[in-house]
């Protein structure tokens, strides 16, 4: 069975609620009559995406309104999604809505992890691009708009620290630069959460725990949809080349 399809099938994530009511709505549209997905499916990812580009909204807007870099981010994320063109415009339109929605951001993110089923990986690159968004308007980041990724990391049951650590250069964004060098010294140590005058032991430590989070054979049993796996991998290879980077500038084979 397919990922969504497991998601549904454990009771979570029903058609309920005011975000339940706009995936119901658009279930007769998306798919063509033909498409042989399953309506369990079908369910869990409309759900997913009304509820992702409904907290991009109000993420967005919590710094007073909605930048052109943050629309640009967002449609960035679309494409991405590998949306066809009626999934895309129900994404937008979920987004334009909730830009006026009194319904609060924390509501959003405690029902969206309760239909992922607080699955890590899938946790982590749904307020990855909540972060992509936020941090698409400089290095210097809004308090509320941090707030909100906050309730997020506690309501999708992240490790504590997670956004810190991506506010630290602990993130990576798609497509990261394959090159060792494009990352500093100091940014390396960020990535894997760590004082430069950490010891050997501690250093391996954070590298072992970190990466294992994104090992290939632990995302294969979980059939986990391309894009999670594309948000995994690019994770992985920052943090490996965090680990390089530290070892070549302390000696370590």
């Amino acid at each position: 069975m397919n990922w969504w399809g497991k998601l549904i099938g454990t009771g979570v994530g029903m058609l309920g609620g005011p975000i339940g009511l706009i995936a119901g709505a658009a279930l007769g549209h998306l798919y063509d009559e033909d498409d042989p997905t399953p309506q369990d499916e079908r369910k869990a990812r409309i759900l997913y995406l009304a509820y992702f580009f409904s907290c991009a909204a109000k993420v967005a807007k919590a710094d007073g309104g909605i930048s052109a870099n943050e629309i640009e981010v967002t449609e960035s994320l679309i494409q991405r999604m590998g949306l066809d063109e009626k999934t895309a415009e129900f994404a937008k339109n979920v987004f334009r809505k909730a830009k006026t929605s009194r319904r609060s951001v924390d509501e959003d993110l405690k029902e969206a992890g309760r239909l992922i089923g607080y699955d890590p990986i899938v946790g982590q690159s749904f307020l990855g691009g909540l972060f992509e968004i936020i941090r698409s308007n400089g290095n210097k980041l809004n308090e509320l708009q941090v707030r909100f990724l906050l309730y997020g990391e506690e309501r999708l049951k992240l490790k504590p620290g997670t956004v810190r650590s991506w506010i630290r250069g602990g993130y990576a964004p798609p497509r990261q630069d394959p090159s060792v060098d494009s990352l500093s010294l100091e940014g390396a140590y960020n990535a894997l959460g760590l004082k430069q005058e950490c010891s050997e032991r501690e250093l391996k430590k954070a590298y072992r725990a970190k990466a294992g989070d994104f090992h290939p054979d632990k995302l294969k049993s979980k059939n986990l949809p391309q894009e999670f796996l594309n948000f995994a991998n690019d994770q992985l290879t920052k943090i490996n080349q965090a680990y390089e980077v530290i070892s070549k500038a302390r000696g370590i084979n």
